[in-house]
């Protein structure tokens, strides 16, 4: 990994130092409200050091009147770096009470040391790990001092010696009143989990102590301190650095849509690293070079402009503007045109290529804006000696590599020396091989000499290195000007023009890219140029449509212009898309529509009969005479019927309906078993799952590619070629198709001989989230084919065979519905129970203590309600609920959460059940913020497992990664992949494929290698080891709490979803549907507030995720904005008037009502005057006295369910005076439609009323 751009020989560098975030500015105090930054709990000391309690008694007041003991953790962790005060910090080494390292280290003091006023200290990581130091002493001209290892196992340097000699190497580069530093944080801040690295304030170096010695006795030896103290220019009034008034921007004003206006203002000022120097931002300090500080800079300066624009914060910003273009001058001065030059000579074999560019720069024979290939070609071909005999070796080594080349591959290294790569990416890009499997698609080094940008659109990264960005190759192609005149770029690769078509099209493409990775299968040309601009190149890039019209043509090599229509049939919409895009989905298109009207003979199975059975092995009961699960069983028979019957099927229905027993039914059958049943699920969880619950073999999407060579395990990614088509089972079954992308869905039907193939069937809940990845494809197919039904037309008609509905809820509580699915069904795209608002305000009433018992809250509800305002109020909430529901005799019972797991009487996970990981469930929106999953995890985990941390903390044990994971801990794997394990039964080594989403339970630690005991693979345990000092490479997270993302595809008995005030932008319809749909028996809602009108309000149409996706397949939805609504008619449904409603049926009704001149609202809220509860009924009207008269559209009742909804629904209007046919109408649907004519007798009733 480039942790350090060590590749970049020139003589100035600087230094980037992480900060812990601090809601009063690093300024030099406590937190003002500790409890309400969980932001800083994101590095590894917080989290395991921060005391809540002592920092809430200390809020506010300034490190320096603080004694040692009392200062909170981010004092090491440069959470005080704008200190106005001296401050005294205390250092004592970490191995100074260790018993093997009595000798060593048993003698060293604790040490102090004087913090000035606005310093802190820069510790660089990286360097100092062991496997590290091997690697940067092997690109320097002088050794180091011997390496030892330690007395027990540590990923990090020992000896003192080699320490100082790292110390120095690192510091050395830093040019004090000249070097500049970069504060960040990583994740943990408050603008949003989808920033990993934020820059918080850039200033100038001004001085930096040497290196500071542990205190010990005399003539004792000593070790340094890792922690170099330097002070920089950032001053709250200063014009020579500055922060970015992130906190000015998040000060609440008392007004919320002045709060809500500032936070959107934040995008604007936001500093965000490249993608591709993020290791530069990862591991404390580190040393960078002058094109990563430009990087920096030049956001800097967009951001600084805003801010004047903005308004909002105080300060000098003109006058640190001035002072960021003085900066930004000097920095391209010494980047020069050629900063990769040490990174592709040490890829051709140059071993200490950087270090021989840094010596040259220093002695004057290169000049930083100078051309250095004269002079490195004659250095190569033994025409001048080396400034130094320690590189004649490795010159004459490399000497016939570069003699030997053609010209245009010299050519072609001397071009990529224009770009600040990593010595990894230059070798990717000079290795064929590794080219070939580190790009989108094969470039030669022709093409990239022709077209620079080119790097930026195909490079895919690895898992160490991330791709090339567009504005590393941006700024080796358009350098400042001084720099192009002194080192002009030869054509046909030079750039004469900002808008050069190559740098458009590779802006595009950029943009596009990311659109997808966030869903998007394309963009309106409106958006996408917005974007262009939001990527906020040096120099700007304007693109307008019009030069989108001329320069987009049919043929276009990577992009493709699509005209889609729009809902008000107003000209169609002009959308970019990616070409691969574009052919995957129009293979989608015409291979599912295919195969949707293609029938295949029936099997004339008793379905019944394998339903029956089915039903059986899996543990279920079928009431014969019950009306619901007689009506379920007709039901499921015919789905089975109907989806044996044709080449591609669609199995779709909410949680409940009973789709996994329909599958078991599937392989129940020996006439389909005969030719093969083949069970695939997108996720590790989600293919356990179908395994468990169908006593059948299943197999993760990824897996089952892998085994094709059409899965790119390095980059996690699916392949659209690899070895000959699959061709075995003949009938593909894929669970969980909701969480299918478009490419994986491509990848599958690729890696599948379709000529073989006689069933594929498709089973999912469309209501779920839609994928991580580009588009929502199951939610397109069903559309698509759902539009189809009820159509006169025959062809309309074999293509709507194609989707089979459940409806029936068959999981109740006793002798009613589930209240579980009963909220669920208000978040859903399917007809809803009648009365499925009613939840909501039953759920209030009884957390408020205002309701009888009854109802969903009540005491027998599989659903419970509990309203919280703060952190503390949801931690002892949660605690007291976790308590009831497990069983606990109280919050801290720790052997009644033993039990609760499963555990044997002595505490270890069983052998034969791993289920104990799945009997509960925390779900929270996001990871950050003080509600998000990672304090929760934090909170619990020190709960729970206190008196484990206090061991392994006071060193005797290990802990796993940066969240401390210990024994019996709750995890989650975060990584596909093969893993070795042992197992219990057989007493054999295993080794087996593993999924990204599997959660289990550390069984116990040995040596440092956890063994993992995952749900569903009992008798088997799995063997990790962390990786030596990396946070980066964990594969396990704590898993007490799970984002509902992270969760999808999964159950468990009990699930904890938390759901914060205010954070709409966080929730969405989908999301709760999905997290309600996690648990199997019990569901406890953790509402931030006292009200749930909001929870109401996200079961809006305009609140759908999967709606907002711009996709084209089948038929086009694309927005206008990103923050707007697609005019996708197949998944939302408008009126005339421009409401968004639930169902076609609905715009008919509403349609009419507004053609007859009768005002109306829609889904108005609706409180008993003498039976409490709050509904919303389709439609209210308000008659001459100012009474409601209401309209109810029924849609199913011939279901048993709706039927039984409806008649609660009805007794409730009863009761609180509304009569039908007065004060309350109706309307049915009979045959599949509205009866016209009906409607319209209603609608004049109801004028005559108004």
């Amino acid at each position: 990994m480039a942790f350090f751009d060590f590749a970049c020989g020139a003589v100035m560098h600087h230094l980037t130092v992480r900060v812990a975030w601090h809601d009063s500015a690093w300024n030099g105090s406590v937190c003002g409200n500790p409890r309400g930054n969980a932001y800083c709990l994101d590095l590894d000391r917080i989290r395991a050091e921060r005391n809540d309690v002592q920092e809430e008694a200390t809020a506010g007041r300034s490190f320096a009147e603080l004694d040692l003991t009392m200062r909170p953790p981010c004092a090491a962790e440069s959470g005080a770096f704008m200190n106005p005060t001296p401050w005294v910090r205390q250092f004592n080494h970490p191995y100074a009470g260790l018993k093997p390292t009595a000798a060593t280290h048993g003698h060293l003091r604790p040490t102090s040391v004087k913090v000035p006023e606005f310093s802190t200290f820069a510790v660089p990581f990286a360097w100092m790990l062991r496997e590290r130091s091997a690697e940067i002493e092997s690109r320097l001209p002088e050794s180091l001092s011997p390496d030892e290892g330690p007395p027990f196992p540590s990923p990090w340097v020992f000896p003192a010696p080699r320490q100082r000699d790292l110390l120095d190497a690192c510091f050395q580069r830093i040019t004090p009143g000249s070097s500049l530093a970069v504060f960040y944080t990583k994740s943990g801040h408050p603008l949003g989990d989808h920033i990993n690295r934020l820059v918080v304030g850039v200033g100038r170096i001004d001085a930096m102590r040497p290196i500071i010695e542990y205190d010990a006795p005399a003539g004792v030896p000593t070790y340094p301190l890792w922690d170099r103290l330097i002070s920089h220019s950032i001053r709250p009034d200063g014009a020579e650095g500055f922060l970015l008034p992130y906190h000015a921007y998040l000060e609440p004003t008392g007004d919320q849509a002045e709060d809500a206006r500032r936070r959107e203002l934040l995008a604007e000022i936001a500093v965000v690293p490249d993608r591709a120097q993020i290791a530069n931002f990862s591991y404390g300090s580190e040393v960078v070079s002058s094109d990563v500080l430009l990087s920096v800079l030049e956001q800097s300066l967009t951001a600084v402009r805003a801010v004047i624009r903005h308004g909002i914060a105080p300060g000098p910003w003109v006058e640190r503007e001035e002072w960021l273009n003085a900066r930004i001058a000097e920095a391209w001065a010494d980047r020069g045109a050629f900063p990769g030059a040490g990174a592709v000579l040490e890829a051709i074999g140059l071993r200490l290529a950087t270090s021989l560019l840094l010596e040259l720069n220093r002695d004057g024979s290169l000049r930083p804006a100078e051309d250095p290939w004269p002079l490195l070609d004659a250095l190569l071909r033994g025409r001048r000696p080396a400034p130094n005999q320690v590189y004649e070796a490795d010159l004459a080594a490399a000497r016939n590599t570069w003699t030997a080349m053609p010209q245009a591959r010299r050519d072609f290294v001397m071009l990529l020396s224009r770009f600040a790569l990593t010595t990894t990416a230059a070798r990717r890009w000079l290795e064929p091989a590794q080219r070939a499997a580190g790009t989108e698609r094969l470039v030669s080094d022709l093409d990239i000499i022709g077209n620079p940008y080119l790097m930026a659109e195909v490079d895919l990264g690895d898992w160490d290195d991330p791709p090339v960005s567009l504005a590393v190759v941006d700024r080796g192609l358009l350098p400042d000007p001084t720099i192009a005149i002194a080192a002009p770029l030869p054509p046909p690769s030079r750039v004469d023009s900002t808008g050069d078509a190559r740098r458009v099209e590779a802006a595009l493409v950029t943009v596009l890219r990311a659109a997808a990775e966030d869903g998007d299968a394309l963009l309106s040309v409106d958006e996408a140029l917005s974007r262009v601009t939001d990527l906020k190149l040096t120099p700007p890039l304007a693109v307008s449509t019009d030069w989108i019209n001329g320069n987009i043509r049919e043929d276009h090599r990577v992009l493709r212009l699509v005209d889609l229509p729009t809902g008000d049939q107003v000209a169609p919409m002009r959308c970019l898309q990616l070409a691969d895009l574009t052919e995957r989905g129009q293979f989608l298109t015409k291979k599912l529509s295919a195969r949707a009207v293609r029938s295949v003979p029936s099997m004339n199975e008793d379905w019944r009969t394998l339903l029956r059975q089915a039903i059986a092995a899996s543990g279920g009961e079928l009431e014969e005479h019950n009306e619901r699960h007689s009506t379920a069983l007709a039901e499921q028979a015919a789905a089975l019927e109907q989806i044996t019957t044709r080449k591609l099927a669609v199995l779709v229905g909410p949680a409940g309906t009973g789709k996994t027993s329909v599958v078991g039914a599937l392989l129940a059958s020996t006439k389909l078993t005969a030719d093969g049943v083949l069970l695939l699920a997108p996720t590790g969880k989600a293919t356990v799952r179908l395994a468990q619950k169908t006593n059948a073999r299943a197999r993760n999407i990824a897996q089952f590619l892998h085994g094709l060579k059409r899965y790119d395990g390095q980059r996690q990614r699916v392949k659209f070629t690899g070895d000959s088509p699959y061709r075995q089972e003949r009938t593909v079954v894929v669970d969980e198709c909701s969480m299918l992308t478009e490419d994986q869905l491509v990848a599958l039907l690729k890696a599948l001989d379709l000529g073989h193939v006689q069933r594929i069937i498709l089973v999912g809940d469309p209501s779920q989230l839609p994928p991580i990845g580009v588009g929502r494809p199951f939610a397109d197919l069903v559309a698509y084919l759902a539009e189809a039904q009820g159509s006169a037309d025959p062809a309309n008609g074999a293509r709507a065979g194609a989707l089979a509905r459940l409806s029936v809820e068959l999981r109740t509580q006793g002798d009613r519905p589930s209240d579980i699915l009963r909220l669920a069904a208000l978040y859903t795209t399917e007809t809803q129970p009648v009365d499925a608002d009613s939840v909501l305000g039953e759920l209030a009433l009884n957390a408020k203590g205002g309701g009888r018992g009854e109802g969903a809250g009540g005491s027998d509800s599989d659903l419970r309600l509990v309203f919280w305002e703060t952190t503390e109020q949801l931690h002892a909430k949660l605690l007291d609920e976790l308590a009831l529901a497990l069983d606990m005799t109280h919050p801290a019972d720790q052997q009644g959460y033993a039990d609760a797991l499963g555990l044997t009487p002595e505490g270890w996970v069983p052998h034969g059940d791993h289920a104990g990981a799945e009997r509960f469930q925390v779900l929270s929106p996001v990871r950050m913020r003080d509600w998000g999953t990672f304090e929760l995890n934090r909170f619990l985990q020190s709960h729970f497992r206190s008196a484990e941390l206090r061991r392994v903390r006071n060193g005797r044990g290990r802990s796993y990664g940066p969240e401390e994971i210990v024994r019996l801990d709750k995890v989650m794997l975060v990584r596909n992949g093969q893993r070795n394990g042992y197992h219990h039964g057989t007493r054999e080594r295993v080794k087996d494929y593993l999924a990204n989403g599997e959660v289990g339970l550390v069984a116990r630690e040995a040596n440092g290698w956890f063994k993992i005991a995952f749900a569903g693979r009992e008798q088997r345990h799995f063997d990790f080891k962390a990786a030596p000092g990396s946070a980066e490479r964990v594969d396990l997270e704590l898993a007490y709490a799970l984002t509902v993302h992270k969760a999808q595809g999964s159950e468990f008995r009990t699930v904890f979803m938390v759901v914060p005030a205010g954070s709409k932008k966080l929730l969405s319809r989908e999301l709760l549907y999905t997290s309600l749909t996690r648990a199997r028996q019990r569901l406890v809602l953790l509402v931030q507030g006292n009200d749930t009108e909001p929870l109401r309000d996200l079961a809006r149409p305009e609140h759908s995720e999967t709606a907002r996706r711009n996709t084209n397949l089948f038929t086009g939805g694309v927005r206008l904005t990103h923050l707007g609504v697609p005019f996708a008619e197949h998944l939302i449904h408008r009126t005339v008037r421009g409401e968004l409603v639930r169902s076609k049926s609905e715009v008919v009704i509403a349609n009419l009502l507004h053609a007859a001149g009768l005002d109306y609202q829609y889904e108005r809220p609706l409180t008993g005057e003498y039976v409490p509860g709050t509904v919303h009924p389709d439609f209210t009207f308000t008659d001459a006295g100012d009474d409601p008269i209401v309209w109810e559209h029924l849609g199913m009742l011939d279901r048993p369910g709706y039927r039984a909804s409806w008649e609660r629904r009805r007794d409730w209007y009863a009761a609180n005076g509304f009569v039908l046919g007065q004060n309350l109408f109706t309307s049915e649907e009979s045959g599949g439609g509205l009866d016209s004519v009906a409607l319209e007798k209603q609608i004049s009733q109801i004028r005559e009323l108004l």
